[in-house]
């Protein structure tokens, strides 16, 4: 029987599939319940793209030997080939459910559900792929390949490079870093230094070969003096908003740095029109902070009008007292609307003024001030509005944020802000605020603009264009079809 077995599934290893399939039968025929030769027939008819006799065939050897691993695979492998995706999934949560810590079935999952665009849970079964996989360096390699493959990214294995980065921030300013670095270090080795010491700074970036400056800032400005040290390194500083408004770029020699990267068009062009003469051989590059949408991902919605959100430091920069009036002519639009406020008070001033405001107003019932949200994640996922009332925006992460999530924005337009988004997000006037209100953009279309323009994946493959290829990178948005 096994002489038998073997010849067949070597003429299906040598494309012989019509022959194949009938040695298949002949066993079959002698030893109806022979799982190893009910499995080549199903593989047979499955290269033979007779799908339905190849499910028939996985289904019997699953009667026959109950979670079967490779007889699931196989199902899963038929309702993919038939564009059946919810009999795919089932069939792959029964694989996973019974080999839940191997590297190679979570692969195997991942590539599929990625296949039908479930991206999310394509990219939470190869982190677990990866933590299962423990030291295996080598599986490890393959699992960060498939995953940059997905996103779109260069692969690790074939461009890590030699390159040393050292990363150099003051505590309290470095969240926009991490998740950067994360993803970059499967490209070169990076050293975070977070520290108000600049002696400490000063010795991270000594081995490097690549030092990235976050903030155009007193310490930005203080190592780019460090000449001596700096010499022969690719230096990146990265500038956001405040840097520029406050004048702390004008007090920066910089030409001991090599590349200024910014986070929108409109800073990138604030910066040029101050014409430094220190920056004149710098490349200058505009990489738009990216949204993780796995972290802020979609929450399906109803049709409720009836929460607003508001989600900033609350300081002279993001004009509370407009939100405030804002609010206060919606909320006569709409009787049952609610304000809910999340963040922190920045000025003593406001603290009195904006609960004063509604109390005069006759809307502190109707308004919830929260202070500090530790998960704005969480908070904002079930907001149907989110507000923005800024004199202007480097980019307005949070908004975009809380789009991913699907929260319908209402965003001034700000000094930069037809750059940033599309006219149907934009109000100037209460007028046209209550037109945006409305008629609001749909959750969905909310969430596929932040995943189209504004991914994380983007920033980073952004970030690698400029890193190992040395090319300007200029993200300017054409909205003009939208």
């Amino acid at each position: 029987m096994i002489e038998d077995i073997l010849k067949a599934e070597s003429l299906a290893q040598n494309g012989q599939l019509d022959e194949s399939c009938q040695a298949f039968k002949d066993i079959l025929a002698k030893d109806p319940n022979n799982a190893r030769s009910l499995m080549g027939l199903g593989i047979v008819y499955f290269k033979l793209a007779n799908h339905q006799e190849a499910e028939a065939i996985f289904k019997r050897v699953l009667e026959i030997k109950h979670n079967h691993l490779e007889a699931l695979k196989s199902l899963a492998m038929v309702f993919a080939a038939q564009k059946e995706r919810d009999k795919t999934v089932e069939t792959l949560d029964s694989l996973l459910a019974i080999r839940k810590k191997d590297p190679d079935i979570l692969t195997f999952a991942a590539k599929i559900y990625n296949s039908f665009d479930l991206k999310e849970k394509a990219a939470d079964t190869l982190d677990k792929a990866l933590e299962v996989s423990g030291n295996n360096y080598i599986k490890q390699t393959e699992i960060n390949d498939i995953k940059a493959f997905m996103n779109g990214l260069p692969l690790p294995s074939k461009t890590k490079s030699k390159r040393q980065m050292s990363v150099c921030c003051v505590p309290g300013m470095d969240s926009f870093i991490h998740e950067n670095i994360k993803r970059l270090s499967l490209y070169m080795t990076i050293n975070a230094t977070v520290s108000g010491k600049p002696e400490d700074h000063v010795k991270s970036i000594i081995n490097a070969n690549a030092v990235w400056l976050e903030w155009g800032n007193q310490l930005t400005g203080f190592l780019l003096t460090q000449k001596n040290i700096l010499a022969d390194k690719r230096v990146i500083v990265r500038i956001h908003s405040y840097e520029i408004y406050d004048g702390l770029v004008e007090k920066i020699d910089f030409s001991s740095a090599s590349d200024i990267v910014f986070v929108s068009e409109f800073m990138k062009d604030l910066f040029v029109k101050k014409n430094f003469p220190t920056a004149q051989n710098c490349r200058l590059h505009v990489i738009h902070n990216g949204v993780d949408n796995r972290r802020f991902s979609f929450v399906p919605r109803g049709k409720s009008q009836n929460n607003l959100a508001f989600l900033a430091y609350i300081s002279y920069k993001k004009d509370p007292m407009v939100m405030a009036h804002a609010f206060s002519f919606l909320a006569k639009h709409n009787p049952a609307l609610k304000l809910h406020i999340a963040g922190m008070y920045q000025d003593a001033r406001y603290a009195l003024a904006i609960p004063h405001f509604f109390e005069k107003a006759g809307l502190t019932d109707r308004v919830t001030i929260y202070g500090h949200v530790a998960e704005p994640d969480e908070w904002i996922k079930d907001k149907d509005y989110i507000i923005c009332t800024s004199l202007n925006e480097s980019q307005g992460l949070g908004i975009l944020e809380s789009m991913s999530r699907g929260v319908r924005p209402l965003v001034y337009d700000f000094p930069g802000a037809d750059d940033l988004y599309l006219p149907s997000h934009l109000w100037t006037t209460f007028d046209q605020l209550i037109e945006r209100y409305d008629n609001p953009v749909d959750p969905n279309e909310a969430s596929q603009f932040v995943a189209t323009y504004y991914s994380k994946e983007r920033e980073i493959k952004s970030w690698l264009e400029m890193l190992l290829d040395n090319k300007i990178v200029n993200e300017k948005f054409d909205f003009a079809a939208k």
